[in-house]
């Protein structure tokens, strides 16, 4: 299944936001002859947010905002984590969880994020606001387990997400649900939700299972934020 391809950190660029600049112009000749600098065509880069490695803006403070050819996001808030959990032997750490409303969306934008959302384009066209939960998965021992990692998502406003059908964010970690040994994978996932003023989420992650005998190691668990 297609997913939102490119979101890294909390919000995807489906074009690049392009700021123009100028020089002064070289003549040849005396010094005398040189023109005078034209100003250079700017933009205000959206409230100074920061860039991945990959070029990616990073929304990390609520209130900031990026606008891209395709839609604009918008942090509304931003839950701080860096907590493990143990599904023996997969260590989940958590890193963040991110509530992101997005709006001005285009047409293009929409037929995407459509196809890993299973929301009707019409739909998200009007705008829409989702859950992102960046997290790692390392297998501590040689043996190869298999590991579905998110499995529900659930708001304090009553809604439950099938996180395994509805993840609209795509990563290589999701290729494949086998670590081979010791193996560490990076996973960020996304889930439209109606409402976004939640205080509370809760997630549900997959059993760990041994891959060669297909028996369960340890069972699903489950963990709560609250948004301060």
């Amino acid at each position: 299944m297609n997913k939102w391809v490119g979101v890294l950190g909390s919000f995807a660029l489906v074009s690049s936001l392009l700021i123009g600049c100028g020089s002064a112009e070289e003549t040849s000749g005396s010094s005398d002859t040189k023109k005078e600098a034209k100003e250079a065509e700017q933009k205000e880069v959206s409230n100074n947010v920061k860039k991945d490695k990959d070029g990616n803006y990073i929304l990390d403070t609520v209130g900031q905002k990026v606008e891209t050819s395709g839609a604009t996001a918008e942090l509304l808030k931003i839950k701080e984590i860096n907590e493990t959990i143990e599904i023996a032997p997969i260590k989940v750490t958590i890193n963040d969880v991110k509530v992101i409303k997005v709006t001005e969306v285009s047409n293009e934008f929409a037929v995407d994020v459509s196809l890993g959302s299973m929301v009707d384009s019409d739909v998200l066209e009007k705008g829409f606001s989702y859950v992102q939960v960046s997290f790692t998965a390392e297998n501590t021992e040689e043996k190869n387990v298999e590991w579905y990692e998110l499995m529900k998502v659930v708001t304090d406003k009553g809604e439950q997400v099938d996180a395994q059908m509805v993840d609209f964010l795509v990563d290589d970690s999701e290729t494949d649900s086998v670590f081979y040994g010791k193996v560490k994978k990076e996973y960020k996932d996304g889930f439209i939700i109606k409402n976004d003023d939640i205080n509370k989420v809760k997630f549900i992650f997959s059993s760990s299972m041994d891959a060669d005998s297909y028996e369960d190691i340890t069972p699903e668990q489950q963990v709560e934020y609250t948004f301060e």
